[in-house]
């Protein structure tokens, strides 16, 4: 017995010893990968800190001597006098005019009548003008309106619209002809990622964008955020999506202003809800999961070999087509990461992803087709294979996206035009995963889209406006972008110079002091104060996400999100992995000093705006609100980054300042929220939010606990990371 216990113990020995070698092993390599990071952040800390909030290459004069309209038109000769808009507006029309314009001057604000004599307007039909394209003639006693067809007539009564109230009914005398440049001016708009406008707010959308003279709106469909009849038992009782009904309205709403509402459903990738319901998680491609970037762990390709896989969408497209008039139909077809990983990796090696991915391309335009629709579908898997694009039906319209400055928009437009297939630009408003959004890319981004489409033949453009990470940008944030993209699609050679700021002061916001212009413009350029440019998303959003983690943890997910977006890049943009390389190299460490009193400054400025829109008031609140929420997650990465420096009252002070401020922000979104959206999917948005207060909750208990305490739970923190650390290396 007493050998047994010997044996015993030896054992019981050799596992304790081993078990302190490894957590010794965890503990120093902890160490130094801390004094590896000490060394970049002294390193960085050394170059030169002085930053400025730099404006745009492009020129956003405030417009003084500029037409106040946007877009711009192509043609302006400023004539002297004014015109001063009545209150009641009498019109005539030609004999040969071929449609009312009453209901067109109704829809714009103009209480109208029609008369033979001592008219104000007059409406003169031209067969010589484009389907879209109008003359506008202002004089000192009268106004003439030239057009062909009834949406050139639409858009010469909403530029009248537009003068009217930025020259407060004293309008300068000039003389318009204008046309677009791209034939589709469209917006897609996500209602998928939690956040569900009301149908109030979406006809809100709807207006403004009609006043920009777009006239392409998808409603982006994803999940459960369309209530589709067929599967009640999916999401009824825990979900408010929009309804067929309210699809229905808002059809009617964009026809009567020429705007062609598309449906857009997601068909291969981004199906995570479906897959994560008992009925349809057999379709999954990987039904275990897969670890994007080696760090997420999702579930949303559906797998293309599947029969069952064209039954369910097809099941959801009878659901969604009857509920739009458009003869175009969004089947996304993007970002399938799954594929070729899972059920379909024997078949993907046999024949290649690229051609699985026609295959299944090729039924769904087949189903499409059948139901006397146009497909339209991203462009990220097609650019990448070239090779299939002349495999693809001539009647597809392809959508190439790319959401950065230097995303190669010329390059794939030349590949497209010489490709001979139909093909929309989609740059993006830079709004999501930004808070207040990122000005100077945006900005830069849809000129090159605009400016390359008009060069290299594309049908038109389309503006992605998406809600990554739980939407938590407000609607306002894409306004300027929604305003440039106006700007440019129609006007692609404005893109030199154009009256951005005048506009959104005295039209998008109406701000009697012209204070809100400058202001939105320049809340989308604090990531100018970060240290690590990440592609599509700000580094004060990041950290929101993350949470408070330590600091070689965050760095290490950093770098695996970088890495991974840079692999996505470099089949089809290998110029912005360069790009990113030179940017990253000249980093600097975060001015936490500029950015908070940046952030003082603006806020005292939004104090002083007064706004007349709609929703004025709303949007002052919105934006506030949003200046918090940049003020939490700048001052957690203060926090992380510099909690082991300063001693444990000082610690105290700023965990107890953030629980603060994030109560008061999560109060405030709620009441915001549920202004303008529907309940459903608020909690998931916030998700991320709430778990940080927990967190910020648990720190401030541990402060209180003895030394021996916070020291043991300090030493358990490091061991995990350690760990987490070591995993990520190997994967």
């Amino acid at each position: 017995m007493k050998k047994v216990f010997k044996i015993f113990g030896n054992v019981l020995f050799t596992i304790l010893g081993l078990l302190v070698g490894i957590i010794l092993f965890l503990f120093i390599y902890y160490e130094i990968q801390v004094n590896k990071l000490d060394r970049e952040n002294a390193a960085l800390q050394q170059r030169n800190q002085n930053r400025l909030i730099q404006s745009d290459s492009i020129s956003l004069n405030s417009g003084s001597q500029f037409l106040q309209l946007i877009p711009v038109p192509k043609k302006i000769e400023i004539a002297e006098g004014f015109y001063r808009m009545p209150d009641t507006l009498y019109y005539a029309t030609s004999d040969s005019v071929s449609v009312p314009p009453d209901e067109y001057l109704k829809i714009n604000d103009f209480p109208a009548r029609s008369t033979l004599k001592n008219h104000h307007i007059a409406f003169i039909y031209n067969e010589n003008l484009p389907d879209q394209g109008y003359t506008l003639n202002i004089g000192p006693e009268q106004i003439q309106i030239g057009y062909s067809k009834p949406v050139g007539l639409y858009y010469a009564i909403v530029s009248l619209k537009i003068l009217n109230r930025n020259y407060k009914g004293n309008i300068p005398c000039v003389y318009i002809e204008d046309q677009p440049d791209l034939a589709t001016r469209g917006v897609m708009l996500d209602i998928s990622r939690d956040k569900i406008p009301t149908l109030q707010t979406l006809k809100g959308i709807v207006q403004l964008l009609a006043d920009l003279k777009y006239n392409h709106l998808e409603i982006y469909i994803e999940g459960f955020s369309f209530a589709y009849p067929s599967f009640k038992n999916l999401w009824e009782g825990g979900e408010t999506p929009l309804t067929g009904a309210e699809i229905q309205t808002l059809d009617s709403l964009c026809k009567e202003r020429f705007i062609d509402l598309i449906p857009s459903q997601n068909s291969l990738g981004h199906m995570t809800a479906w897959l994560a319901t008992d009925q349809f998680s057999h379709l999954a491609e990987c039904p275990k999961g897969f670890k994007l970037m080696g760090l997420m762990k999702i579930k949303g390709t559906i797998n293309p070999l599947d029969p069952n896989s064209i039954n369910l969408v097809t099941e959801m497209t009878d659901d969604l087509l009857p509920n739009f008039t458009s003869s175009g139909f969004n089947v996304n077809l993007d970002e399938p990461f799954e594929l070729g990983k899972g059920k379909s990796k024997r078949m993907v090696r046999r024949s290649g992803m690229e051609n699985i991915y026609l295959d299944y391309a090729l039924k769904i335009h087949e189903m499409t087709a059948q139901r006397g629709k146009k497909m339209l579908m991203w462009g990220d898997i097609v650019i990448r294979h070239p090779a299939i694009i002349r495999k693809l039906p001539k009647d597809i319209t392809l959508l190439d996206w790319g959401y950065e400055s230097d995303y190669p928009f010329e390059k794939n437009c030349k590949t497209l035009q010489s490709s001979d297939i139909q093909y929309l630009v989609c740059p993006g408003t830079s709004s999501w995963t930004s808070i207040t959004g990122r000005t100077n890319n945006m900005i830069a981004n849809i000129a090159s889209a605009t400016v390359n489409g008009f060069k290299y033949g594309a049908g038109g453009m389309l503006l992605t406006d998406w809600g990554d990470f739980g939407h938590w940008q407000y609607p306002a944030v894409s306004y300027p972008g929604y305003t440039v993209g106006s700007a440019l699609s129609w006007n692609s050679q404005s893109a030199k110079e154009f009256p951005l700021v005048g506009f959104l002061n005295n039209y998008i916001f109406q701000d009697e002091r012209s204070i809100m212009g400058d202001l939105v413009l320049d809340l989308g350029r604090y990531r100018q104060f970060e240290e690590i440019p990440i592609p599509n998303i700000t580094t004060t959003m990041l950290a929101l996400q993350l949470g408070i983690q330590d600091p070689l943890l965050i760095n290490t997910i950093s770098n695996k999100i970088r890495e991974g977006l840079l692999d996505k890049m470099k089949d089809i943009a290998p110029e912005m992995v360069n790009s990113y390389f030179e940017k990253y190299e000249s980093r600097k460490p975060f001015d936490f000093t500029g950015l908070f009193t940046f952030l003082d400054e603006k806020e005292a400025l939004l104090n002083n705006v007064v706004l007349h829109s709609a929703d004025s008031n709303l949007i002052v609140d919105e934006y506030h609100n949003a200046i918090r929420l940049v003020r939490i997650g700048a001052g957690l990465q203060y926090y992380i980054q510099n909690r082991n420096g300063i001693n444990l009252r000082e610690q105290k002070e700023q965990l107890q300042t953030l629980h603060f401020t994030l109560l008061q922000y999560l109060d405030e979104n709620h009441r915001l929220w549920m202004i303008r959206n529907k309940p459903g999917g608020y909690d998931r948005s916030t998700a991320a939010l709430t778990i940080l207060l927990k967190q910020i909750e648990e720190k401030l208990l541990m402060a209180d606990k003895n030394f021996i305490e916070r020291a043991l739970k300090r030493f358990s923190e490091k061991i995990t990371t350690a760990v987490t650390l070591i995993y990520f290396g190997l994967l």
